[in-house]
């Protein structure tokens, strides 16, 4: 079931996950039920290691091999080794973020560059720690991981988990022997059975009605919670767009300014120019004066 979930599109994610629980629930496995709604809907950049791992799972193999080599080479203090295999991990790790993005812009969702570094960071925690790497092939992440060199970390700075919890211990308590049975109480009157088997319905409906009360509580949180997280994705794509359109104004601006200068001093030349040019011509016209001057 969660393996299913966890291959959706993150915006189908909530409704069918509250559709599988709700089936559960009718079918009598309650258990199961809250199980399913307890799954989280994961990050962006989870959903994309995710997805790394079903539409490339040679990729992500290639990358946990070459994580045990690089631990077995630091383990063993091969530098050489370590020289070897360090720009593989960079190459891999690159080619396995630019084909999460290639195939999520193919279904519609482009990634912004802060989504790519979460990704690239969940990649290099799986390269460095084993648990990283157990919970990345799992393809049920529900927040990107980083390394901080004493552990694993998820997109919230807690500690990401990998290991199953532990049974509880059992003990043997020591065997009693039988209490005497005291003699069975009197069956209850026909109505006071009557009055316990309504409470009893009348109970039971109370506590689903206010198990829907709760999951339709939920369920609307969570529809705000990806309202929310939707728009914060649009407006980190509009201002990396604006910042990209910024940078290309000041380029522009800046070719500008040098065009403006070399226009300006071609401007002062042809100035200089045409002042001496003047200075030339009204010589020249006196000097001509001068000459008729003589010849009268």
């Amino acid at each position: 079931m969660a393996v299913e979930l966890y291959g959706l599109d993150p915006d189908q994610f909530t409704a069918a996950r509250n559709e599988r629980a709700k089936e559960a629930r009718a079918a009598g496995a309650t258990g199961a039920s809250t199980r399913i709604k307890t799954l989280r809907k994961p990050t962006l950049a989870a959903w994309l290691t995710n997805q790394l791992v079903r539409t490339d799972p040679e990729g992500v193999n290639d990358l946990t091999q070459l994580g045990d080599e690089l631990r077995a080479a630091h383990l063993a203090a091969d530098g050489a080794r370590m020289r070897e295999l360090t720009p593989r991990r960079h190459n891999l790790v690159q080619e396995l973020v630019t084909t999460a993005r290639g195939r999520a812009k193919d279904r519609g969702r482009p990634v912004s560059q802060s989504v790519a570094d979460r990704l690239t960071e969940t990649l290099d925690a799986a390269l460095i720690d084993p648990g990283a790497a157990l919970l990345v092939r799992s393809g049920q992440l529900t927040s990107a991981l980083r390394h901080l060199g004493f552990g694993v970390v998820d997109e919230t700075g807690e500690p990401a988990k990998f290991a199953p919890m532990k049974p509880k211990a059992v003990r043997r308590t020591p065997t009693k022997r039988p209490a005497r049975q005291a003699a069975p109480p009197p069956p209850p009157p026909a109505v006071d059975r009557t009055l316990e088997r309504r409470r009893t319905e009348l109970r039971t409906r109370a506590e689903e009605s206010e198990s829907e009360y709760r999951e339709a509580e939920r369920a609307e949180a969570e529809s705000l919670l990806d309202a929310n997280q939707h728009q914060l994705a649009d407006l980190t794509a509009t201002i990396e767009r604006l910042n990209e359109e910024l940078e290309q104004a000041r380029q522009q601006l800046r070719t500008a300014q040098r065009q403006t200068a070399r226009l300006e001093r071609s401007l002062d030349r042809a100035t200089r120019t045409a002042a001496a040019a003047q200075r030339r011509r009204d010589a020249n016209h006196e000097r001509l004066a001068n000459l008729d001057g003589l010849g009268g």
